[in-house]
């Protein structure tokens, strides 16, 4: 279930775009260009393809926790469509474009993504495009990993906190 809340809070915040769009001042074209072609580039647009994964892998597990047998996987496969197909609608191919543009030309500046364009286009940099998602995931794993061994003195000082903020009882 953590998992679950994990991914719609990440969802939740790349779809908040939209909200936060029309504080921002467009870019001009040829800098939104730029940021169109360095999205394409850096497969930023397909941001949304572990989410589907993440989902998938949570229902067949949930379907294994419940008993579902071989008989009845159909009914695996349909509730699988019906999340994907739930996703697809908030996040599929061209539902985050204008909101990626604005992050990207806000973040960087049109001299800046020309130069990152260039880098991407060597093989170092392509080397980087094609390693960076299995870094950053084995990276957070191993960030998850070390940070559940914190937990036990975590929930004990906070078990701490509440206590002393509790009126003593007499």
């Amino acid at each position: 279930m953590t998992r679950l809340r994990a991914l719609f809070s990440c969802l939740l915040l790349v779809a908040s775009g939209p909200l936060l769009a029309d504080t921002r001042m467009a870019a001009p074209a040829s800098h939104a260009a730029e940021a169109k072609r360095f999205i394409e580039m850096s497969r930023a647009d397909k941001l949304a393809v572990p989410a589907h994964m993440q989902v998938r892998q949570m229902f067949a597990q949930r379907f294994a926790q419940a008993g579902g047998s071989e008989a009845k996987k159909a009914v695996l496969e349909r509730y699988q469509a019906q999340a994907d197909a739930a996703i697809e609608r908030v996040v599929g191919k061209g539902k985050l474009e204008s909101e990626l543009v604005s992050l990207y030309t806000d973040a960087f500046t049109e001299a800046e993504l020309k130069e990152l364009l260039a880098f991407y286009q060597t093989p170092v940099g392509r080397k980087v495009l094609e390693q960076m998602p299995q870094l950053m995931t084995h990276a957070a794993q191993l960030t998850q990993e070390r940070l559940q061994q914190a937990v036990p003195e975590v929930d004990k000082l906070l078990g701490e906190m509440t206590a002393e903020l509790q009126p003593a009882k007499q």
